[in-house]
């Protein structure tokens, strides 16, 4: 089977519009780039406490229902903390969100060409898969952004992608 990603498109929203079109009528995979301003020990559900380093941070998630409910879900202050990533977004501020717009779960394959670049938070936000992780940090932004790019290109555009479709 290919691991050529099926990526229509990826888009940057350093300020989210809910009421953009594009947000409310496309679906897919998403990052979110947080930042937590000092260390701090957070207690994230039923993986205890956990401490964080003062960093920025890059959640991997899926919404394959669409972007605009997930993306207000992680937006609002007042929520019920149902993910990992909610008890994290209590303490940080979302700098940057990352769509990427696909039929297909793309996270797990973000994570895994990311798990070779960044330091991560084991088994934060993947309890439903096999990843260590959902959730990458670098004390340095710029840093976590490249690793970032580097693993959207290497999904969307796999070094052998012919070799794999050719049977090789």
């Amino acid at each position: 089977m290919s691991k050529v990603a099926a990526l229509k498109e990826m888009t940057t929203y350093p300020k989210v519009c809910l009421d953009d079109p594009k947000v409310s009528a496309t679906k897919g995979t998403y990052i979110l780039v947080v930042e937590l301003d000092a260390e701090q020990r957070i207690h994230v559900g039923s993986l205890g406490v956990i401490q964080f380093p003062r960093a920025c941070y890059a959640y991997l998630g899926s919404a394959l229902g669409g972007f605009k409910s997930r993306v207000k879900h992680h937006l609002s202050k007042d929520k019920k903390q149902k993910w990992h990533i909610d008890y994290l977004l209590s303490e940080a501020k979302v700098l940057q969100i990352i769509l990427c717009e696909t039929e297909r779960r793309l996270e797990c394959l973000l994570s895994g060409a990311l798990a070779n670049e960044l330091s991560f938070v084991p088994s934060f936000g993947s309890s439903d898969c096999s990843c260590r992780s959902h959730l990458y940090f670098a004390s340095d932004r710029a840093y976590l952004e490249l690793g970032i790019r580097s693993a959207i290109t290497e999904v969307a555009l796999p070094r052998e992608p012919f070799k794999e479709m050719l049977g090789f």
